[in-house]
């Protein structure tokens, strides 16, 4: 009873998102948009507005959504993952730390290792967190990549754009992993667990490419492209934008991102066929060396615990276990009586 009252108390708010997911869904293109040509506009189309600016891609059509046959190969494929947990809020700032992982496959077989390390650092916002995330991966990969050879694939499980709010020496950093990777021979992909690419409708991408090609290709791989025009998107993305789902099996598609710089001489079909060929049988569709590195990346509760107890140890040698401490209690109460 006093859940249908609560319900009540809401049920507006309910019908409203209901009202604009049902204009995103079924009523979409309500107002019909022209080309330069004078042609309409009668599918939805990728829209990017990346700092001010908009960009937009070709049409959905149904019919550029292709079959993708997996391609046998004994290539090396080099995936680096960095996890990363907070070891203590300080209210306007974390200590964060990660645990950064590397290693070499061939097929299923790993055939080097690099890590797992752990790194340690003070951030002040989500946005550095992430950028120095991203920094330990990309450090982590040129350690590594002069192993790979021609053909050979440097996988990240991120995308290839390089934001400008980003540092100028982390841009740099990742535009170096792309040239090293690119002139041993070897190929740089992201692949993308959660795109933000949307349709001008307001709905996911992704989500819209799953559900044509559940109508079209059903039970079967297959991979979109292209979405954008090359020359329409920014220097900092250093991929060209595809859309796969890499297993027959797999529930899901992602967004890959392969290397401008190796689609001058393969093509993108082949380097997603390739992909598809080192899935791994218990995640289908996804990318084996990813899955390996993810689990060994992962933090247990028990180490965090062991790390906070260390980083304390050596805050009482250097004389600044009382000042943290102070900081943490005036930072800590939600996490210790209203989540415990």
């Amino acid at each position: 009873m006093m859940y249908e009252v609560l319900f009540n108390k809401f049920r507006a708010d309910i019908e409203l998102v209901v009202q604009r997911l049902r204009d995103m869904y079924v009523n979409k293109l309500k107002v019909v948009q022209y080309t330069l040509y004078g042609e309409p506009i009668l599918k939805p189309y990728p829209l990017l507005r990346l700092s001010g600016r908009k960009i937009i891609g070709f049409p959905i059509k149904e019919e550029k959504i292709r079959y993708l046959e997996p391609m046998p190969h004994r290539r090396r494929v080099l995936a680096v993952d960095a996890s990363i947990k907070t070891l203590f809020n300080l209210g306007g700032s974390r200590i964060v730390i990660s645990k950064v992982t590397a290693g070499i496959w061939r097929g299923v077989q790993k055939i080097y290792s690099y890590g797992p390390f752990k790194r340690i650092g003070l951030v002040w916002s989500k946005e550095e967190a992430g950028e120095w995330l991203l920094r330990l991966e990309v450090e982590a990969a040129l350690q590594i990549a002069y192993r790979l050879g021609v053909g050979d694939y440097c996988l990240l499980d991120r995308s290839l754009s390089i934001p400008p709010l980003l540092k100028k020496s982390t841009c740099e950093l990742l535009d170096k992993l792309d040239r090293v990777v690119h002139a041993r021979g070897a190929i740089l992909v992201g692949l993308t667990k959660s795109s933000r690419l949307k349709l001008n409708t307001g709905e996911s991408l992704v989500g819209y490419l799953i559900r044509q090609a559940n109508r079209r290709l059903r039970g079967v791989a297959w991979y979109y492209y292209p979405i954008f025009k090359e020359q329409n998107l920014p220097k900092w993305f250093l991929g060209d934008v595809a859309v796969a789902k890499l297993g027959d099996e797999a529930k899901g598609a992602f967004r890959v991102d392969v290397s401008r710089r190796a689609l001058r001489s393969r093509s993108v079909e082949r380097v997603l066929g390739e992909l598809a060929y080192i899935q791994d049988l218990a995640t289908p569709g996804y990318p084996y060396p990813l899955k390996a590195v993810h689990l060994e990346s992962r933090i247990t509760d028990s180490e965090l615990e062991i790390d906070k107890a260390m980083f304390l140890e050596v805050l009482r040698e250097e004389g600044l276990y009382e000042e943290f401490i102070s900081d943490i209690h005036g930072a800590d109460f939600k996490e210790r009586h209203l989540w415990s």
